[in-house]
């Protein structure tokens, strides 16, 4: 294994990017994916010609990985951008100027902030680009099959999909790259590569997408898959039919983009009843025995009770060791980070204060005063999930919580390991909640807030039913597909409708549902206050996890700036930061003149 120290990852875009070393959890030679001796027979030189690179399988294979290697170094830009330019984290007195920069949005070309540089992104673009190059010839060659190609093609063109739709949200226009060159710097001349719109970007992006022959996850039999170093690999690929959701979303159609979001949520429906708990389970956000991910206490009236911890309760979604359950209730795509693997994980520098964490980072007082208007079941008055999602709830340093529960200051300070959250059940059905709420269907919206609130039995049980028959309650068929949820749960005739069990997200939380308010009678006027629904409990629900700055800059762009612009002066404003809330004013107003992108500032 020492001999893998010697094999270098070709810097030149002539090359071929390949894992070494400590090269990432998920890659590492294991069970069923790569084993020692096939890497050792890859020749040790300095520089590996893609010519001589693509030879067989295990070679596409660790291309594959190479790509979501490179793409993981991500994983810091992605929620620095998506979380501190939006409204539920900010920085601390602790944080460099680039952070502060990033979220009084004052970013210009000339600072060369890290954060706003488009070079990482390019790279994965660009690593993309000569692996797609490279399958296709060996599709052509016939040194895979075209069922191989087809699978490996669409998960790479895929993830540089993905990156793209990150390029456009944060600078706007981009160079659109689609195939290899010489240098990363030909990417910033504008006679080879001119420069997309966001929506423009996002057109090209469907258009490729819809033209992928696969669009399923990696099938059970390939060396792809299984499990590597403890961790389950099923999840670690980015789901594509989420993905093309996304785009969807951005791009209008409603219709394809709740068709693509049902298809995760209906990811059990194939197994039928008869694989009980999984069957009903598995991305519905559900009740159960166990109700492992659940807001719930030892004693309903006891603060103290609390499941705080990482095995129990709905913190364990973030805390609970990795292989345990994902795979069916809660992760749709997660990467897992180990300290015996590269690329480090960044969060424990960002958001830790304590061991080797700088603290840089910390919960908004936004996000706070957000949780801590809820009232909760048991009249407890704040939302659980504020504490579920810090550390030192209540003090003047609390931590974003959800990347940091794996770390011990005190008996391993050195072991940085965590997970970066990119889509899991939660964050699926509210923007398929999203997609419902703005189709143009009859009473549609209710739907939309059952997603939300208490789940879809609740909702669509009338409130002077008293009998036994559900056969014509508890359920949306009648808005056919995709919104027709089937929830009966009845005896007198037997239903166990397969999302009898669905809680909602509220449900979940051990919240009570939010209602219409009775002065909300016109059709838009109640899709704009179920769309605000939305937003304010995807703050509760996902914070920190890098969903934010995309969900409010597409509805600030389809409906109205201040539906950005609003928030983010609140977090300035309330900030304990002087000159966040001298700035917070004019923040408003640039945002608010749709100035929302960053100086797309290339060094070279």
């Amino acid at each position: 294994m020492q001999k893998l120290t010697r094999i270098l990852k070709a810097q030149s875009m002539k090359m071929i990017s390949i894992p070494f070393k400590k090269y990432i959890a998920a890659a590492t030679i294991s069970v069923g994916l790569f084993s020692c001796s096939d890497m050792l027979d890859v020749e040790p030189t300095l520089e590996l010609d893609k010519d001589r690179y693509y030879q067989n399988q295990l070679d596409a294979d660790v291309a594959v990985m190479g790509v979501y290697g490179e793409m993981m170094k991500l994983a810091e830009q992605y929620v620095v951008l998506n979380e501190v330019r939006a409204d539920l984290m900010e920085p601390t007195m602790m944080a460099d100027a680039d952070l502060v920069d990033l979220s009084n949005h004052s970013v210009v070309a000339s600072d060369n902030n890290k954060y706003a540089d488009p070079k990482p992104f390019y790279r994965v673009i660009l690593n993309c680009n000569d692996v797609l190059e490279g399958l296709e010839r060996m599709r052509d060659e016939n040194r895979i099959t075209e069922d191989q190609y087809n699978q490996r093609l669409s998960d790479v063109a895929a993830v540089r999909t993905w990156v793209y739709l990150q390029l456009g949200i944060h600078f706007g226009e981009v160079p659109y790259v689609t195939k290899s060159i010489e240098s990363i710097d030909d990417v910033n001349n504008p006679s080879l590569f001119p420069k997309l719109s966001l929506m423009e970007l996002i057109d090209e992006l469907v258009e490729y997408m819809e033209s992928m022959p696969y669009l399923d996850a990696y099938p059970s039999n390939i060396g792809l898959v299984g499990s590597s170093a403890g961790y389950d690999l099923s999840t670690y690929f980015v789901n594509k039919r989420g993905l093309l959701g996304d785009l969807y979303l951005w791009q209008g159609n409603y219709i394809k983009a709740a068709e693509m979001f049902r298809t995760i949520m209906e990811s059990s429906t194939s197994m039928g009843p008869g694989a009980g708990a999984v069957y009903y389970d598995r991305m519905r956000l559900s009740w159960s025995s166990s109700n492992y991910f659940n807001v719930r206490y030892g004693k309903e009236n006891d603060i103290n009770s609390l499941f705080n911890d990482n095995i129990n309760g709905w913190r364990s979604i973030f805390g609970r060791p990795a292989g345990e359950r994902y795979s069916y209730d809660v992760w749709v795509w997660v990467m897992h980070y180990d300290s015996d693997f590269a690329p480090e994980y960044p969060f424990i520098r960002l958001f830790a204060n304590e061991g080797e964490g700088e603290y840089q980072l910390k919960p908004s007082q936004s996000i706070l005063d957000k949780w801590n208007s809820q009232t909760q079941w048991n009249n407890v008055e704040f939302d659980a999930r504020g504490i579920l999602s810090t550390k030192n709830w209540g003090t003047m340093e609390p931590e974003v919580g959800k990347f940091t529960f794996n770390y011990n200051a005190m008996s391993t300070p050195l072991q940085k390991e965590g997970k970066w959250i990119l889509e899991r059940a939660a964050s699926v059905h509210l923007k398929f909640a999203e997609a419902a709420n703005m189709d143009n269907l009859d009473g549609i919206s209710q739907l939309s807030r059952a997603l939300i609130n208490e789940g879809i039995r609740e909702a669509f049980t009338p409130d002077d039913f008293s009998g036994d028959d559900v056969t014509d309650i508890q359920n949306t068929l009648e808005y056919g597909a995709p919104y027709d949820f089937d929830a009966r749960q009845g005896d007198f005739p037997t239903y166990r409708g397969p999302w009898y069990r669905h809680q909602g997200i509220r449900g979940r939380a051990y919240l009570p549902p939010i209602t219409l308010p009775e002065d909300i009678t016109g059709v838009q006027e109640e899709k704009y206050w179920t769309e605000d629904l939305i937003i304010q409990e995807s703050a509760l629900e996902l914070a920190f996890e890098g969903h934010r700055w995309p969900q409010l800059l597409r509805i600030a762009m389809r409906r109205d700036p201040s539906v950005l612009a609003d928030r983010v002066y609140d977090k300035l404003s309330k900030s304990k930061n002087a000159e966040a809330v001298g700035r917070a004013a004019g923040v408003r107003s640039k945002l608010m003149s749709g100035d929302w992108f960053l100086p797309f500032h290339w060094e070279e």
